[in-house]
C-alpha cells in the first residue's frame, strides 16, 4: 500500500509540474505567501490593461483630433475662399453699376440717345475730357473713354496713370487685354485685366452709332489689391493653433507671387523648399486644389515639425487661398491624458499592492497556516487533533473537509485493527477453495473478452455515426430557420427602402420650390438695384445743374447730395441683401444635389435588396431539402446504434461475468497467499495512529 500512495503522489507532482508556465511558474519560485503573490498578479494585471487602455485611448484621441483639426481648415479654407470670392464679384457689379452712370453722364450731355447718333458727333461727344473728371472727383473710381481708330481703341480720357506715373491718355488697348476682342464685337467685358503692371477688377462696355458700328468704349476699374484688402486684412488676422495662419499666393498675373503671407508677402516663393527638398508652393501651383503634407524647421538645430496645408483656387482672380497649421499641435491632448493616466497608473500600484497583500494577508494566510497545522497533525497519525471551522468560506471548507478525513480514519482505522485477525483466518480457507478453479477461468475470460472487443469497436462506430448525424439535423433545421428569418427581414427591409425613396421625393419638390422663390426674390433686387441707379444718376445730374446755377442752386445741391446719400445706401442694403440670397440659392443647389445623390443611393439600395430576397428564397428551398434528408439519414443510424448497442450490452455482461470470476479467483489466490504477511504489515501500520488522548486507551 505504501509503494501505491508513492506512486499516485508522484504522477501528481508531474502532471502539476507540466501545467506550471510563465507567470505562474514564477511566483511558484518565489519564497513568498499566498497574499504577496496574489498582490504581485493582481497588480501586474491592472498594470497592463491601464498602460494598454493608455496607449489606446491616445492613439485614438490623436486620431479623432488630427482628423477634426484637418476639417477645421478645410472648412476656414472654405471660408476664406469664399470671403475673397464673394468680395471679387461685390467689386465686379460695382464697376459694372458705375460702368452704367458713367455712360448716362454722356448721354445727359446729348439731346438723342447715344445710339441713334452718327459716329462723329458720337466720337465728338466722347472726347469730352470733363465728364471723365468731374466723374473722377465725384466716384474716386478709376475710368476711361476709348474712341475707336481703326481696329485700335484709343484712350481719349483716362484717371489712369501709366509709365513714370504720367495720365495714360492717347494710348490704346494692348492686343493682349482680353477686353479687346469683346468690344470689337459689339460686346461688355467684365474681369481682371492688367493695365501697367497692376491687377484691376475692370468693367468695359461698347458704345456704337446709330448703325451698330461700335465707335468707342468706357471702362470703369477697381485695384485688385486695394478693393480687397479688408478682406485679406481680415485673413491674415486669423492664427489657427499655435503656428497657423493663412495666406494667398498669385496663381496667374505672377506665379508664385506671394499675395499675402505673415512674413512671405510679395516674396516669390515658387522655388522655397522644406526641410526634405519638397517645392511645397510649386506643388501648390500645379495642384490648384487639395491638402499637401510637409516639414519644417523652425530655428537652427530645431528638429524638423510636419505641416498640414489645404488650399483651393479663387476662379476669376486666379489666386489660390491656403491654411496650414502644425500637425503634431492635436497630438499634445492625447499625449498629456497618456502620459497622465501613466503616471497615475505608477502611482497607484505600490498602494494597490500593499492593501492586497494586507487583506490576502488578514483573510487568507493566517487562516491557512491554522489549516496547514491540522493537515501536519493528521500527516504525523495524530487523529484526536481538534479542527475549527471559524468562517463559511474556501477555507472554512478545507477545515470542514480535513474534520471529516480525521473522522473517517479515526473510524477506518479502528475497524481495520479489529478485523486484521479475521482477515488472516478467512485468508488461509480461500486459498485451498479457489486453487483448482484459477486455470478454467483464466481461459474462458480470454475468448471472452476477445468477442466483446470486437463489437465495442463496432458499437463506437455506431455511436460517432448516429451522434454526427444527429448534428446534422440540428444543424440543418437551424439554418431552415435562420434563412426564413432572413427573408421576412428582408421582406421589410424592401417595404422601409420604398417608404424612404417616397419621403426623399417629397422633400426634393419641397427643395425646388424653395429655390424657385428665392429666384423671384432676385429679380425683385434687380428691379430696386435699378431704381437706386437711376436715383444716383438723377442726382449726380442735380449737382451738375446746381453747380451751374452758382449761388441760387446751392440749396438745391444740398438736396441733390442727400438724394445721392440715400441712393447710396439702398444701393449698399440691397447689395448685403442679393450676398445673403445668393448664399441661400448655393444652399439650396447643394441641397438638390445631396438630395439627388441620395435618391439614386436608395434607388440602388432597393434593387440589390430585391436581388438579395430572391437569393434567400433559393436557399430557403434548398435548406428545406437539406433538413429532410438529414432526418432520413439519423433515423436510420439510430436504428443501426440501438441494435449494436444491445449485442454489446449482451456481450459485456458475459465479459463482466468471466473477467470477475476470473479475476476473482486470481485475486484471491493472490491475496490468500500474502494475507498472512499483509495482517502483520497492516497491524504494525495500525499501532502507529493515535485514536484517543488517552495513551493506555487501546482504541
Amino acid at each position: 500500500m505504501s509503494h501505491l500512495f508513492k506512486f499516485k503522489r508522484q504522477e501528481e507532482a508531474e502532471y502539476s509540474a507540466t501545467r506550471e508556465s510563465g507567470l505562474t511558474a514564477w511566483l511558484h519560485k518565489l519564497h513568498v505567501g499566498v497574499a504577496m503573490k496574489l498582490g504581485l498578479m493582481l497588480v501586474a494585471c491592472i498594470g497592463v490593461l491601464l498602460v494598454g487602455a493608455s496607449f489606446l485611448l491616445s492613439n485614438y484621441l490623436s486620431t479623432q483630433l488630427e482628423s477634426n483639426a484637418l476639417e477645421v481648415l478645410r472648412s476656414n479654407t472654405r471660408i476664406f475662399h469664399n470671403n475673397i470670392l464673394t468680395e471679387y464679384k461685390r467689386v465686379t457689379r460695382d464697376a459694372e453699376r458705375y460702368s452704367n452712370v458713367y455712360i448716362n453722364n454722356y448721354q445727359n450731355m446729348s439731346s438723342v440717345p447715344l445710339h441713334s447718333m452718327d459716329a462723329e458727333p458720337l466720337k465728338a461727344l466722347l472726347n469730352d475730357k470733363s465728364i471723365n473728371a468731374h466723374f473722377t472727383e465725384l466716384t474716386s473710381v478709376f475710368a476711361s473713354t476709348f474712341v475707336r481708330e481703326g481696329d485700335q481703341f484709343v484712350r481719349v480720357s483716362t484717371s489712369l496713370q501709366g509709365k513714370e506715373g504720367r495720365i495714360a491718355t492717347s494710348t490704346v488697348l494692348s492686343h493682349d487685354n482680353p477686353a479687346l476682342a469683346e468690344l470689337a464685337r459689339n460686346k461688355p467685358f467684365t474681369g481682371v485685366v492688367v493695365l501697367y503692371g497692376k491687377q484691376f477688377i475692370s468693367h468695359y462696355e461698347p458704345i456704337a452709332d446709330k448703325y451698330g458700328q461700335v465707335v468707342g468704349a468706357v471702362a470703369i476699374g477697381f485695384d485688385v489689391k486695394l478693393a480687397l484688402q479688408p478682406v485679406i486684412k481680415e485673413l491674415l488676422a486669423v492664427h489657427i493653433g499655435e503656428g497657423g495662419y493663412a495666406y494667398v499666393l498669385d496663381a496667374g498675373f505672377n506665379p508664385g507671387h506671394m499675395v499675402a503671407h505673415p512674413t512671405l508677402a510679395n516674396q516669390n516663393v515658387e522655388n522655397i523648399t522644406d526641410a526634405h527638398g519638397y517645392k511645397r508652393y510649386a506643388d501648390i501651383l500645379a495642384r490648384k486644389n487639395g491638402t499637401i503634407y510637409y516639414e519644417t524647421v523652425s530655428g537652427y538645430g530645431a528638429a524638423p515639425r510636419k505641416r498640414v496645408s489645404v488650399f483651393e483656387h479663387i476662379e476669376g482672380i486666379n489666386w489660390i487661398i491656403a491654411t496650414t497649421s502644425y500637425v503634431d499641435d492635436v497630438a499634445k491632448s492625447s499625449n498629456l491624458v497618456r502620459n497622465s493616466l501613466l503616471l497615475f497608473s505608477v502611482l497607484l500600484m505600490p498602494v494597490i499592492l500593499l492593501l492586497i497583500a494586507g487583506t490576502s494577508r488578514i483573510l487568507i494566510s493566517r487562516r491557512l497556516n491554522n489549516v496547514l497545522k491540522v493537515s501536519k497533525s493528521i500527516a504525523q497519525g495524530d487523529l484526536s487533533v481538534d479542527v475549527h471551522v471559524d468562517h463559511n468560506d474556501e477555507i472554512g471548507d478545507l477545515l470542514s473537509a480535513n474534520e471529516k478525513m480525521r473522522a473517517s480514519l479515526h473510524a477506518l482505522v479502528g475497524e481495520v485493527v479489529s478485523h486484521a485477525h479475521h482477515v488472516h483466518e478467512a485468508a488461509l480457507n480461500i486459498t485451498e477453495a479457489v486453487d483448482g478453479q484459477a486455470s478454467t477461468s483464466v481461459e474462458t475470460s480470454s475468448s471472452v473478452a476477445e468477442i466483446t472487443s470486437t463489437m465495442e469497436e463496432l458499437s463506437a462506430s455506431s455511436t460517432q455515426i448516429a451522434e454526427h448525424s444527429r448534428a446534422v439535423v440540428d444543424i440543418a433545421n437551424v439554418t431552415l430557420e435562420d434563412c426564413n428569418k432572413g427573408s421576412d427581414s428582408m421582406g421589410e427591409l424592401l417595404t422601409r427602402m420604398a417608404d424612404i425613396d417616397s419621403d426623399n421625393q417629397q422633400s426634393m419638390r419641397e427643395i425646388m420650390m424653395l429655390g424657385n422663390k428665392s429666384k423671384e426674390i432676385s429679380r425683385v433686387m434687380v428691379i430696386i438695384n435699378n431704381v437706386a441707379d437711376q436715383t444716383k444718376l438723377i442726382a449726380f445730374n442735380a449737382a451738375l445743374e446746381a453747380s451751374s446755377a452758382g449761388e441760387s442752386g446751392k440749396r438745391f445741391s444740398v438736396v441733390a447730395a442727400e438724394i445721392r446719400r440715400l441712393a447710396d445706401s439702398v444701393t449698399e442694403s440691397t447689395f448685403e441683401i442679393e450676398n445673403k440670397i445668393s448664399e441661400i440659392q448655393n444652399s439650396i443647389n447643394r441641397l438638390v444635389l445631396n438630395a439627388e445623390k441620395g435618391s439614386n443611393s436608395i434607388k440602388a439600395g432597393t434593387k440589390a435588396c430585391k436581388v438579395s430576397a430572391d437569393r434567400l428564397h433559393d436557399i430557403v428551398a434548398t435548406a428545406e431539402q437539406t433538413s429532410t434528408a438529414a432526418m432520413q439519414i439519423s433515423l436510420s443510424t439510430q436504428q443501426q446504434k440501438t441494435a449494436s448497442n444491445q449485442v454489446v450490452m449482451a456481450l459485456r455482461e458475459i465479459v463482466v461475468a468471466s473477467n470477475y470470476t476470473s479475476q476473482s479467483i486470481k485475486d484471491i489466490l493472490s491475496i490468500s497467499q500474502d494475507m498472512t504477511q499483509l495482517s502483520k504489515e497492516l497491524n504494525q501500520a495500525t499501532g502507529s495512529f493515535k485514536l484517543t488522548d488517552n495513551p493506555d486507551d487501546p482504541t
